[in-house]
């Protein structure tokens, strides 16, 4: 077959270059059904989104929500959840037909809320702290910088030696000149 115009030929003994089609990126938005317009969709499955459920293998997972294949038509759901320790998204058995799957207790969903803000205001602290320590750093500079630009009239004082070194010769060198004047 004939190349498009502006590509060269390939090389001897090369394989023609293989053209593929472009993918089409992900949809971005709520890909799951959870309460609009007034339709509960996680109720037929005996959950609400953001339910804390341990399935059949000892798991502990959040409910996100429903898909269904074709969203005009919102029959044949499935629940999806997130998995907590791995933080990956999967679909579950419908758990209203198999058993195994139930809803954590209602201190457990109350521990989360209190992790959720002490998480927040962990957060918020580090922040605070990012804040004065940026504050202080530019309280140091400025105060080099008005350091450097006034005048340097004064002398710097001179370093003193201690007393000690000033004072008398160490008692052996006084014994030693004791010792030379008794010999003369």
């Amino acid at each position: 077959g004939a190349l498009p115009t502006g590509e060269a030929p390939p090389p001897a003994g090369m394989p023609p270059k293989k053209v593929g089609k472009k993918k089409a990126g992900k949809k971005k938005g709520n890909t799951y059904f959870t309460n609009e317009d007034g339709v509960e969709h996680c109720a037929p499955f005996g959950f609400a989104p953001g339910d804390l459920i341990d399935t059949p293998l000892g798991l502990r997972a959040v409910v996100l929500g429903v898909k269904y294949a074709f969203p005009e038509d919102l029959t044949g759901g499935v629940l999806w959840v997130r998995y907590a320790l791995s933080e990956k998204e999967a679909p579950i058995e419908n758990p209203s037909v198999l058993t195994g799957y139930k809803r954590a207790s209602a201190t457990e969903h109350l521990w989360r809320e209190v992790d959720k803000l002490n998480a927040a205001a962990a957060g918020k602290q580090r922040a605070r702290d990012t804040d004065d320590a940026r504050k202080r750093s530019e309280e140091a500079v400025e105060l080099a910088k008005m350091e450097k630009s006034l005048p340097q009239t004064a002398k710097k004082p001179a370093v003193k030696k201690p007393a000690e070194e000033v004072a008398a010769p160490s008692t052996t060198e006084g014994k030693e000149n004791a010792n030379s004047k008794a010999r003369a």
